[in-house]
């Protein structure tokens, strides 16, 4: 995971995937993680804590509030994310992202019947797949 790259989500701190999500059905689909506090606010104690406990091999979740986004790029090129609000585990994602790991994740999302604009439930259906989760 990136560590709040500004130079793709312009004006926005933010965690990035450093590799596409498997399961997409249109080129890539990319992850991102929007914080809901600014990461410059982040407790060092607090993140050096979730640092060592990382470190000793525990894998504490964050809790993200997920979606997907279809969007078009200059009307042209198709490209999918799944985006997610953090709703707990700043200091967790923070800490994993400084460890060069993979950061552990409670997704949740509505991936029942319904509607659902631009393939959304589609989208979470196909990476909830790939990734083998569960109802």
């Amino acid at each position: 995971m990136t560590t709040f790259p500004g130079d793709h989500w312009p004006g926005v701190a933010h965690f990035q995937l450093t590799t596409p999500v498997p399961g997409g059905r249109v080129p890539f689909t990319y992850g991102a993680f929007l914080p809901s506090q600014p990461p410059e606010t982040l407790d060092p104690a607090t993140l050096a804590r979730h640092a060592a406990a990382i470190a000793a091999g525990e894998r504490p979740a964050a809790v993200v509030l997920g979606w997907i986004d279809d969007r078009y790029v200059e009307a042209r090129h198709e490209e999918r994310w799944l985006v997610g609000a953090v709703l707990d585990g700043h200091h967790r994602l923070a800490a994993y992202a400084a460890a060069g790991m993979p950061a552990r994740v409670l997704l949740i999302a509505r991936v029942g019947g319904g509607g659902g604009a631009d393939g959304g439930l589609e989208g979470l259906a196909e990476v909830a797949a790939a990734y083998g989760c569960r109802d």
